[in-house]
């Protein structure tokens, strides 16, 4: 008998340990909504195995063939959201993730859909903050959001930022003048003499600003109780924008660089399934201690929830 071929099913809700171009290959096709992944950066972090510093010169050639493999994986409508950051090499910024870009487009197919900005003002002072290389810190990291078509899932609505106080103006009619006298040094205009539509909030644009600061939460002390570290993790707001705005509920999520379960576990909050992978077997425990736990917690909230309910229905 030949060897029963793998199903969803047999992925869904796991983090599994492996090489992900290996796993994905294993994988079903275009079965996938939602990529949201940041791999290694480039010679920077010991993710716990050797493989994982890769050369600048080498990392476009490095990710290809993973990107070929994410781009079977998604469905027709599905997105793929890199986060990823470059570094300065022999005194000059590198060029591997702007050539990763136009690769993923020209060699395997993805179209460019937005490029965002994660801006994080908790950035630590650092070598470059004393001014002496010609530069100020990086502050900033890279979110390159990609589609398979031209149709993609996009809700605007659960990332929608609050109003300003001139904007609640324009909303409730009672903005002076007219669209000339209303001109911006850009030469945006607004046109006050309208009542704007209150959508429930504002475009938060291309520049997502999210601290990274979580140092002692819960994430943390597991690291601590299975003397596990972890280098990098992005936070969860983050991951929250592009799985709320690029997915549905009850639709599959997948990170093919897992590490932290970030991903996972800000897809599972919001009733997504998912699937991790990470060559890291550490961190792949770690990442399962982490769902369980927050699962814990979520389900004592809600009992807790229900008895106060309970309580005042009394």
């Amino acid at each position: 008998m030949g060897r029963r071929k793998s199903t969803l099913k047999d992925f869904e809700n796991r983090f599994i340990i492996g090489d992900c171009e290996e796993v994905m290959k294993t994988m079903p096709e275009k079965s996938i909504d939602l990529v949201l992944t940041s791999p290694p950066y480039a010679d920077q972090r010991d993710y716990g195995r050797t493989e994982s510093s890769i050369d600048p010169n080498d990392y476009v050639k490095w990710f290809i063939p993973k990107a070929k493999q994410i781009y079977k994986l998604l469905k027709d409508d599905g997105s793929f959201v890199l986060n990823i950051n470059d570094k300065v090499v022999d005194g000059f910024q590198h060029l591997y993730v702007f050539e990763l870009v136009v690769a993923l487009c020209n060699q395997v197919g993805f179209h460019l859909v937005r490029d965002y900005i994660w801006y994080n003002p908790a950035t630590p002072p650092n070598v470059y903050s004393r001014g002496g290389y010609g530069r100020t810190k990086k502050s900033h990291e890279y979110c390159f959001w990609f589609a398979k078509s031209d149709k993609w899932t996009f809700d605007m609505d659960p990332i929608r930022k609050p109003y300003s106080k001139d904007m609640q103006k324009y909303l409730e009619g009672k903005g002076k003048g007219d669209r000339n006298q209303n001109t911006r040094p850009s030469t945006h205009n607004f046109n006050c003499e309208k009542v704007w539509t209150n959508n429930g909030g504002a475009d938060p644009g291309s520049v997502i600003e999210i601290a990274n600061t979580s140092s002692n939460d819960m994430f943390i002390k597991l690291c601590k109780e299975k003397h596990i570290a972890h280098p990098a993790r992005f936070p969860e707001k983050l991951a929250e924008f592009f799985i709320l705005s690029g997915s549905m509920e009850g639709e599959i999520v997948l990170d093919p660089f897992s590490g932290s379960g970030t991903t996972a576990a800000v897809a599972s909050k919001n009733n997504r399934r998912w699937i991790g992978i990470d060559a890291n077997s550490e961190y792949c425990e770690l990442a399962s201690a982490r769902l369980e736990q927050e699962e814990e917690e979520r389900q004592a909230a809600d009992k807790e929830g229900e008895i106060a309910n309970d309580q005042s229905d009394k």
